[in-house]
């Protein structure tokens, strides 16, 4: 059924003449009558009875009116919401985060979404970057932000890279292992080591400095995914914090935290990338998750410890 033939009905009723009802159309009257001619003919029942002042409906253009108002409403809704969607004013976005861009960044993007796009309905799943890869092709996530090196040979996700960010180990202020102008494995493994799931470049990088037994797998003896838990372990104990510096940066800069002096070592970095399904068309919204991140991630990139032995 031809929607535009519904419009001319509605116009009609609404404005009580072909005539007026032409003009508020732009049509020629007898184009108009045509098209309500058209319409009965469609449906095989009469919709108008057409009096010499007056045109009535009968009882099946009335019911063919109710449901022609709502299909206008229902059009006039999809126009509005289409729009709302395309401005970023409306929507969902579920976005998935693996621990390191968890830490860094859930909160400010939250508190972001909640004041630039307040409408905009945000679920934020948790877990390693293999969990949310799995999240994302079942298409119950839109985006995530996690570890590159899984992704690398996924041609089904499209990838975009964030700045590198230097990774390391952090301990509380006064730990004994800062009078040590460079700890090796010797000093570390005196402590307790905590870690989320690390990359397997950083995880390269330290067995390769670290020799022998720098392998992450055989010094961290605490692992979570949560990395708050570990924040506050390192705070409060002797545990080392394992894991990308920048993590801890309010904690570094109010001097609560400090970096440990492992050997120098400048591809000790953790590399992640903002990734989604290939192929899709993105929402405004999403479009605002990556802007947002990828200048939150600059930031990180630049962050340099207060002290740095």
């Amino acid at each position: 059924m031809d929607f535009q033939k519904l419009k001319h009905l509605l116009a009609v009723v609404e404005h009580g003449t072909f005539s007026r009802a032409a003009d508020a159309v732009n049509l020629s009257q007898p184009a108009l009558s045509r098209s309500i001619q058209a319409l009965e003919a469609e449906l095989g029942l009469p919709l108008l009875d057409r009096g010499a002042r007056q045109v009535r409906l009968t009882p099946y253009g009335a019911c063919a009116v109710e449901r022609a108002r709502r299909m206008r409403f229902e059009e006039a809704e999809l126009q509005r919401e289409l729009k709302t969607l395309h401005s970023g004013e409306s929507g969902t976005l579920a976005i998935g985060l693996s621990p390191t861009p968890a830490a860094l960044l859930l909160t400010p993007f939250l508190t972001h979404m909640a004041a630039e796009h307040p409408q905009v309905r945000v679920a934020v799943e948790l877990g390693s970057t293999a969990t949310l890869l799995n999240l994302l092709r079942a298409e119950r996530i839109d985006a995530l932000v996690c570890d590159a090196r899984m992704l690398y040979d996924a041609a089904d996700i499209e990838t975009r890279p964030l700045d590198p960010l230097r990774a390391g180990m952090v301990c509380r202020k006064d730990h004994p292992i800062l009078a040590h102008k460079r700890a090796g494995i010797e000093q570390i493994r005196q402590y307790p080591v905590a870690s989320s799931t690390l990359s397997p470049e950083v995880s390269l990088r330290l067995a390769e400095t670290l020799v022998p037994g720098g392998a992450p797998e055989h010094m961290v003896t605490t692992r979570c995914e949560n990395l708050d838990p570990l924040v506050d372990l390192a705070l409060h104990t002797d545990t080392l914090l394992l894991g990308v510096i920048c993590v801890t940066r309010r904690e570094q800069e109010a001097g609560l935290l400090m970096e440990v002096p492992l050997p120098a070592d400048r591809q000790r970095q953790g590399h992640y990338v903002l990734a989604r399904l290939a192929g899709r068309t993105p929402l405004t919204a999403q479009d605002a998750l990556y802007a947002f991140t990828q200048q939150c991630w600059a930031d990180f990139a630049q962050f340099k410890p207060r002290q740095e032995n």
